[in-house]
């Protein structure tokens, strides 16, 4: 859909996948640490999305944001939706936004599939598979004898 993903929704889905690994609440300072955002934009971006129903936030010493539902129920198109909502009549009047809605109908099949659970998996270091370096065998100095 996006040959670039505007920086709010990239910003969006990099904070949910942190907190998809969370296994306690975080703060907007230390979500935005962990995922290399900018720590204003991120609680910017917290605080929206508790308004669309992703997150939830806590107060207190213990506090933080958690995600609101599983991550492999938050699809990324809901996130996409949010962040990019036109009002129905823009887009029946604008004949761009007409050319654009049929231009990314395929794509945003697509992103219906996908979920933040899908983006934490592939997200994740892969096992390095490379063996092990060889040990290499003592060797004497010349001059020493064992």
């Amino acid at each position: 859909m996006f040959p670039d993903l505007p920086p709010r929704i990239y910003e969006s889905l990099k904070a949910l996948c942190c907190l998809a690994t969370a296994e306690k609440p975080m703060r907007a300072v230390e979500i935005a640490a962990v995922a290399s955002l900018p720590p204003a934009q991120t609680a910017k971006i917290l605080h929206e999305m508790t308004w669309a129903g992703f997150v939830e936030s806590h107060r207190g010493t213990n506090g933080g944001f958690l995600l609101l539902k599983p991550a492999a129920q938050i699809r990324v198109i809901d996130v996409v939706a949010f962040f990019t909502h036109r009002a129905p009549s823009q887009e029946l009047n604008d004949p761009v936004l007409q050319a654009l809605a049929l231009a990314t109908t395929r794509c945003k099949k697509e992103l219906e599939g996908i979920t933040v659970a899908d983006l934490v998996k592939l997200q994740a270091p892969k096992a390095d598979k490379r063996k092990s370096p060889r040990k290499v065998p003592n060797r004497q100095k010349v001059g020493e004898h064992k």
